[in-house]
């Protein structure tokens, strides 16, 4: 996996620099509006949970609607080489300035035996529509702040008449970089988990328990330079305080 991983890294190098090559009348055209992006890291790691503990490539791919490129829509996915992970999400988003407001249908079929990609019946649905916020301030004090609820799909509980109810749990993160240079940069982060109609939530596995800090800690990134192309880079750790585990990731990303 290693080797994989090096030659990978190596043939998005040699793109790289023959893009790099390219004539300049090229490159001053207007990019396109459809766009896609590669990531390979040592885990997936989203909330403070352990999606997949293997090594897995993450691929997003997008369509900006505006010349602004505000609003878009797009479709993620993920596999893990042990191909014990799968999924698929699709999403509509909307950016501006340091503002970020997106609606994700999330769509993980690990361990479901029958999954079913058009099934969004309230009771045996294993989608998750989430919505996603965030607003990072300015340069000066680039503070970020995300909320993001589950608003409706698999995300449940038994209610005092034996039927299912929506918990919507939460999921709030603050984040700020601690260092940041024309090198490196660190960011730190602290995120909690709870719902907002519920004893329990998505992110604490604890039945009685309905609060606590799930996802805590650093991620460094930096590019490093592989034939005159940059090549982004990142190596993290995470710690969650309410399920009391740890996990370091590393992750390039390839375009």
């Amino acid at each position: 996996m290693k080797n994989l991983f090096l030659s990978m890294i190596i043939f998005i190098g040699l793109a790289g620099y023959a893009q790099e090559s390219t004539p300049e009348s090229a490159a001053s055209k207007e990019p396109s509006r459809l766009n896609f992006n590669v990531t390979l890291a040592t885990s997936h790691l989203w909330r403070g949970l352990i999606i997949s503990p293997s090594m897995t490539a993450m691929g997003d791919i997008h369509y900006t609607f505006d010349k602004n490129r505000n609003f878009s829509v797009g479709v993620w996915g993920g596999n893990s080489f042990d191909g014990k992970y799968t999924e698929v999400d699709y999403y509509v988003q909307y950016k501006h300035k340091g503002l970020t407001i997106g609606l994700w249908d999330l769509f993980n079929t690990t361990n479901v035996e029958h999954p079913e990609v058009f099934n969004y019946d309230k009771n045996t649905t294993t989608h998750l529509i989430d919505l996603r916020t965030s607003y990072r301030f300015s340069q000066e004090f680039p503070l970020r702040i995300e909320a993001d609820i589950i608003l409706y799909g698999n995300d449940k509980e038994l209610n005092s008449d034996a039927n299912y109810k929506n918990r919507y749990s939460t999921y709030v993160e603050l984040g700020y970089p601690i260092i940041k240079n024309d090198e490196i940069t660190l960011d730190a982060y602290v995120g909690a988990g709870f719902s907002l109609d519920g004893k329990t939530n998505l992110y604490i596995k604890d039945p009685d328990r309905n609060f606590g800090i799930v996802n805590t800690g650093l991620k460094a990134s930096k590019d490093i330079s592989i034939f005159q192309y940059k090549l982004p880079v990142f190596a993290g750790i995470m710690w969650n305080p309410a399920e009391k585990y740890t996990r370091m990731q590393l992750g390039v990303s390839l375009f």
